[in-house]
């Protein structure tokens, strides 16, 4: 018996590779996470904006516990199993008025999974509407496997290696968007097709992403990847199980923090 998802709900995830919302905590522990970003940021005179992109869930504890919380973890075993690791996590942040934007990609074009059973669930820590640019799915495209892509611009794009598919149509009648009030999240399937427009609004939009996997799957593209063991067992030892923080930039995990992210660089780069 599913712990969060209705049968409907997984079985609407199978069919579009997508489901919008779903609540995993109360708006006031979002706001607790980002009072402790805030606090962070006062003290280290940095933006998590550009700072917290690439696995900061090895730094900070406030986010190694937000990939770690219960009801998120339950909704991700319903679609993936019981075993889980944290392949990817990091902030996706619009101030108001921000003109960052998210072309439309896969996830799967930066990582070639085997089985491709990963999934991203992205936590909404301030409300995520259509004004304040949201994330837009396009429907069925899981189904659709690798599309083709082109690299773009960098000005404004919020990806490193910015890419866009090519090819494909994205009108509107063909985009769900995901809307989500601070505690949400969506989850998608990382073959999904996925963009978000500029913030139109006088108010932030703040979300974290978290790449979930079974720990079976296998790297591809090869090079070293390491993970995190957020929930059972490591059941296939194929990549480095990551430290859990005991403390803000305790070093052992800043030490597999530097070992990932400076082998990332090479690992998601196009082909």
């Amino acid at each position: 018996m599913p712990k969060v998802l209705s049968e409907s709900q997984i079985t609407y995830f199978r069919r579009e590779g997508h489901i919008t919302p779903v609540t995993v905590m109360p708006p006031s522990d979002a706001r607790a996470v980002l009072d402790e970003v805030g606090a962070w940021e006062k003290k280290s005179g940095k933006r998590a904006k550009t700072h917290l992109r690439g696995k900061p869930h090895l730094l900070l504890t406030a986010l190694a516990k937000l990939i770690r919380t219960p009801r998120l973890l339950d909704a991700v075993e319903d679609l993936i199993g019981p075993d889980i690791v944290c392949m990817e996590s990091g902030f996706l942040w619009k101030d108001a008025r921000d003109p960052g934007f998210v072309a439309w990609h896969q996830d799967s074009s930066y990582m070639k999974l085997d089985p491709p059973l990963a999934l991203n669930a992205w936590i909404a820590l301030t409300d995520s509407k259509f004004d304040n640019g949201a994330m837009q799915f396009i429907r069925n495209s899981h189904t659709l496997g690798d599309v083709p892509y082109e690299m773009i611009p960098t000005e404004n794009h919020m990806l490193k290696f910015s890419r866009q598919v090519v090819g494909l149509d994205t009108a509107a009648d063909r985009r769900v968007t995901a809307e989500l009030q601070p505690g949400q999240i969506s989850i998608h399937n990382a073959n999904v097709v996925h963009g978000s427009a500029p913030n139109q609004s006088d108010r932030p939009r703040i979300g974290f992403g978290c790449l979930f996997a079974p720990p079976h799957v296998k790297n591809l593209k090869g090079g070293f990847m390491s993970v995190s063991l957020v929930r059972g067992r490591d059941t296939a030892g194929l990549f480095d199980l990551e430290p859990e923080p005991a403390c803000d930039y305790d070093p052992p995990a800043v030490a597999a923090y530097d070992k990932v992210m400076n082998a990332a660089m090479k690992l998601y780069k196009a082909e």
